[in-house]
């Protein structure tokens, strides 16, 4: 089987590659169970010190600064090919307007309905900030009577160069992407756009080439708003080809999916394993939609209520109206076979197994999501950019919602509870960690550290 990765990065200002580079050392270069040890470097002929790869020009980046790299077999017979999608370079331009209209309407909320509580804290601790640069502005412009001490002016001075490196390094380069992202105002449409269509592009030339039986959609950070909105616009692409005969998986998946709604909640392994054999029977339905994973990590789509819309009744409601894809996905009611479907058919005399199409927000009726996670505490430890994505995406009904996602705890491991595993501690701000070798959370020296171990196995590059 021939199969690729496509990643996307996050926020500020990343370089081409980077991402990619060590993203593949960490899930494919120094996994030691890919590829056996003992077969020669096929570089050098020698001893190996660790699964090989290629850099290779593809034209289907659309970029001379970035390669595919490519691998070499691995024991199940696999070929993997790694992509990147950057889009970095299509958010130049930012200024502090677009960063100060964003939190302007990130303050200006109320409290009580439009802030999850979640990040409560975080937006006392934005309002605390707000009110304290207001205030130090205030004092530096109010009129004197006599100068002020040596000490006063130095110190007021190197305040004022602090604040002005934070709104240029922090504010404007990193989550001036966020503030243009995520906000459809007119100054930000035609930038949504350019990043979205590329990301489409790119997938859709992978996926009619022919050359791949999977594609694995990864995302960092800001990158999987992206990688979200890029997949929901790729599926209508797709949804409506393929589909001859009966179709028994596809009738079992949405039946588990009935039943899980009855039950309040969904197998994840059995969920996971379904989606994947009614892929199967799809595709020898000749269905083209081969996207078989959406992995995330530190996914800021965790606050979709606060980002993504304007609040949690809001967003629920853009989720019902299919503006916003659900894992499961959102069913609606034949009257012929009496039952809710994530499909539909009008063939006057259906049944729930004959042959249906998906509606264009059934993508993660096939495409399976997993979601990594490091929780946070008291802002400093953890992440507190991500969080849970089953309560934000997962399909809500009267009795509450139902989450067809993944959601995993790392950076540290949690228990069943919630709580920090036993022989792990809580790190420092872990947001760019999710595949950094050196960064585990364990106590002691571990082969394989925790976060890598899951996101090794939430890549199935085995499978």
């Amino acid at each position: 089987m021939k199969q690729a990765i496509v990643i996307l990065h996050g926020m500020g200002e990343q370089i081409p590659m980077t991402t990619l580079n060590s993203f593949v050392q960490a899930v494919w270069t120094k996994d030691e169970t890919l590829v056996d040890a003992q077969k020669p470097d096929p570089n050098t002929g020698k001893t190996r010190s660790g699964n090989v790869s290629w850099a290779k020009p593809d034209d289907r980046n659309s970029s001379t600064e970035l390669r595919r790299i490519t691998t070499e077999r691995d024991n199940a017979g696999n070929y993997t090919d790694f992509y990147e999608y950057y889009w970095a370079h299509m958010m130049q331009g930012t200024t502090w307007e677009h960063v100060s209209t964003w939190i302007r309407d990130l303050l200006l909320r109320n409290p009580t309905t439009q802030v999850p509580k979640r990040v409560f804290h975080a937006w006392v601790m934005l309002w605390i900030i707000a009110l304290a640069v207001i205030v130090f502005t205030l004092w530096g412009l109010w009129p004197k009577a006599e100068a002020p001490r040596p000490w006063v002016a130095w110190v007021s001075a190197l305040l004022g160069m602090a604040v002005s490196a934070f709104v240029s390094a922090v504010l404007i380069k990193r989550f001036g992407d966020v503030a243009r992202y995520v906000k459809a105002l007119p100054p930000n449409v035609a930038k949504r756009h350019a990043i979205r269509q590329a990301g489409v592009d790119l997938l859709a030339r992978l996926i009619d080439s022919k050359d791949y039986e999977r594609i694995v959609v990864v995302a960092h950070s800001l990158g999987t708003i992206v990688a979200y909105d890029i997949l929901a616009q790729l599926y209508t692409r797709y949804n409506t080809e393929g589909g001859v005969g009966p179709q028994p998986q596809r009738d079992a998946l949405e039946q588990m999916i009935r039943d899980g709604m009855d039950a309040g909640y969904l197998d994840m392994d059995a969920y996971q394993a379904q989606q994947a054999r009614a892929l199967a029977e799809a595709q020898a339905q000749d269905a083209p939609w081969i996207v078989s994973d959406f992995v995330t990590m530190g996914a800021p789509l965790t606050h979709a209520e606060f980002l993504m819309a304007e609040s949690r009744d809001d967003l629920r409601a853009r989720q019902r109206d299919r503006l916003l894809p659900t894992c499961p996905p959102t069913l609606e009611y034949d009257g012929t076979t009496k039952m809710r479907h994530f499909t539909y058919s009008n063939e006057r005399k259906r049944k729930p197994d004959d042959c249906r199409t998906p509606h264009h927000a059934a993508l993660f009726a096939y495409t399976r999501w997993t979601n990594l996670y490091s929780d946070e505490k008291a802002i400093l430890t953890g992440d507190l950019i991500s969080g849970p994505l089953g309560d934000a995406f997962g399909l809500e009904e009267e009795a509450g919602v139902v989450s067809g996602i993944r959601d995993i705890g790392v950076l540290p491991a949690l228990n069943a509870n919630g709580e920090v595993a036993e022989g792990h501690r809580r790190p420092f701000f872990s947001h760019n960690d999710y595949w950094a070798l050196d960064k585990g959370t364990e106590a002691g020296s571990v082969a394989v550290p925790h976060h890598i171990a899951e996101l090794r196995r939430a890549l199935r590059l085995v499978e």
